[in-house]
């Protein structure tokens, strides 16, 4: 009995493994050196991991995890981001010319109570390889 439950939990090991490195695959543009981040709770995350869960969510084409990432202040003031569907649309023509996003450098500026700044650096993958 022992050797079965022991099987069924290298299995369910084995698999793990294979979703992970699947995710990997399909993600190549995410630098390699940059950890993906999940989405599970954004409150406990550094501000350098918000900027990653970003612009992963973006290579990713989930618009609804970078759009809650945005700022209500943001969505007030740009009007690509006034509704879900408006930012779904302007982000998702962003695919129409590129295929990704490079997390290239990233640090924090600064923190205060309310707010931090990030400095980053991205590199844009056009659908031709440049």
């Amino acid at each position: 009995m022992k050797n079965k439950f022991l099987f069924i939990f290298i299995f369910f090991i084995l698999l793990a493994n294979a979703c992970s490195k699947s995710q990997q695959t399909q993600n190549p543009n995410l630098q390699k050196n940059i950890p993906g981040i999940t989405a599970e709770d954004v409150s406990a995350l550094a501000p350098e991991q918000v900027v990653i869960l970003y612009y992963q969510a973006w290579n990713e084409k989930k618009y609804d995890v970078m759009y809650s990432l945005i700022s209500n202040g943001f969505k007030q003031i740009e009007p690509t981001a006034k509704t879900f569907e408006d930012f779904k649309v302007y982000m998702s023509s962003f695919f129409e010319t590129e295929s990704g996003i490079n997390i290239v450098d990233i640090n924090q500026a600064y923190q205060s109570e309310n707010e931090a700044g990030v400095n980053y650096k991205i590199e844009i993958i056009r659908k031709d390889g440049t």
